[in-house]
């Protein structure tokens, strides 16, 4: 091969270099003499047919497709399911002023009755929660329970620290007291800047009832004309919030109408300067829909329990004082559990459309007619009862988004006796309802 290089380089000095197909002849002979046999050139790449405009659009998409697929494959559990707001709930507010050893005035309720109240929500299991709690509802930021209670304290009366405070603070529920300016730490029934602060480390929140407990639609002598009653309106409404929050280092965002009197005028001036609640004396529920500034209240007169059983009783299911509630691990005489009840209270299940059942044989004779079963966000559900097996069963037509679902079942064994309530509540694992089945 090097002989044959040299052959090129001459003639390529002597300029007579021949063309491409001789060389590569005089190379092989030379190769041939020389006894080396040179290696065949590889075979030329067939062309690559040219597509067509319909192939080139296939493959455009399968590229794209591919790229896809690359950048995000799908995950086998989704992410977090997105906040979903219930706006179904329903919220009791209660109302009440003063509390002694004994009653005797429609403002004042003896501590025994009121003991007796709470003790009937706390078997209820209706939940109570705060009033700051209502309003993140009403603002999209949480969700509440179902149906739930809230539990306000009107004036600033000493009987609230001495006998409701204890109370409230046994069965763990939080309360709202409203703070009129001239009736705080003022000596003789007042409530003292002490029993405020000790009740608000646990569970009392602080609202504003005005500077004067007024009527603020009555002009006062010192508003000579239309401009100095709304300065005076303003002065109340936001003197009394200026006045609790510097001494309680805290915001106040409610307030309380003195005697529940108001207009459309004075709720919006609350609601310009800040308030997120204002609260009524009208004996109505707190839904979605409610106005912030026409929160209803039922006002507790006495030891009366008309307003009581009426803020307690929720869409026809009977006050709490009607209903008989049942533990879901309720007994009977013979050690028995009494409602075998799927899922289990507490129990966390896979499947994001459930069946609810629950097993009242050991109940003895109902009333069929008398069976409700309710679901939080849902209300009362076409549940069927088989009078056979005595099983009362329920099948989520949709899947769950929520991590927990709470039920109640009411039914009567006589009409003569009260309903008797169970309720419970399960979670959903949300993200094992999305793993492959094993």
């Amino acid at each position: 091969m090097r002989f044959a290089s040299l052959i090129l380089l001459v003639l390529l000095a002597l300029g007579t270099l021949p063309s491409c197909k001789r060389i590569e002849d005089k190379l092989r002979r030379l190769a041939e003499q020389s006894g080396v046999t040179p290696k065949p050139p590889p075979p030329p790449k067939p062309a690559e047919p040219v597509l067509t405009p319909e192939e080139q659009a296939i493959e455009k998409k399968l590229q794209e497709s591919a790229l896809l697929a690359t950048a995000a494959p799908e995950p086998d559990v989704p992410k977090a399911t997105a906040f979903e707001l219930n706006k179904s709930s329903v919220v009791s507010i209660l109302g009440y002023h003063d509390f002694r050893e004994r009653g005797g005035s429609p403002m004042l309720i003896a501590s025994t009755k009121f003991r007796e109240q709470m003790q009937a929500i706390k078997d209820s299991k209706i939940p109570v929660i705060s009033l700051s709690d209502v309003m993140a509802w009403k603002k999209g930021e949480k969700n509440i329970p179902e149906e739930a209670i809230v539990i306000t304290m009107d004036d600033g009366w000493e009987g609230v620290h001495t006998f409701a405070y204890p109370v409230l603070r046994d069965f763990g529920f939080p309360f709202t007291v409203y703070l009129y300016k001239k009736y705080v730490n003022i000596g003789g029934r007042s409530l003292s800047w002490d029993q405020i602060k000790e009740m608000m480390q646990h569970g009392c929140e602080i609202g504003s009832h005005s500077v004067s407990h007024e009527s603020l639609k009555k002009r006062p002598r010192s508003a000579k004309n239309d401009a100095d009653f709304q300065l005076w309106v303003l002065g109340e409404l936001k003197d009394s919030r200026d006045f609790l929050e510097q001494n309680l280092k805290i915001k106040v965002t409610s307030f309380a109408y003195p005697f529940g009197i108001f207009d459309d005028a004075i709720m919006e001036t609350g609601l310009q300067i800040g308030y997120e609640s204002l609260v009524t004396v009208n004996g109505q529920k707190v839904t979605w829909d409610t106005p912030n500034g026409k929160l209803g209240r039922y006002i507790i007169h006495g030891d009366s329990d008309t307003n009581f059983k009426l803020a307690t009783s929720f869409r026809g299911r009977g006050d709490v004082g009607s209903n008989k509630f049942l533990v879901a691990d309720a007994k009977n005489d013979k050690g028995e559990q009494l409602i075998l009840l799927t899922p289990k209270p507490d129990a966390v299940v896979a499947s994001r459309m459930p069946v609810i059942e629950a097993d009242l044989k050991k109940i003895g004779t109902l009333m069929p007619e008398s069976i409700k079963l309710r679901i939080a966000g849902l209300g009362t559900v076409p549940a069927h009862y088989d009078p056979a097996t005595m099983v009362v069963r329920f099948q989520f037509p949709y899947k769950l988004r929520r991590e927990e679902c709470a039920v109640s079942l009411s039914f009567q064994r006589d009409p003569a006796q009260p309903a008797e309530v169970v309720s419970w509540r399960f979670k959903i694992d949300l993200a094992a309802a999305y793993l492959p089945a094993p």
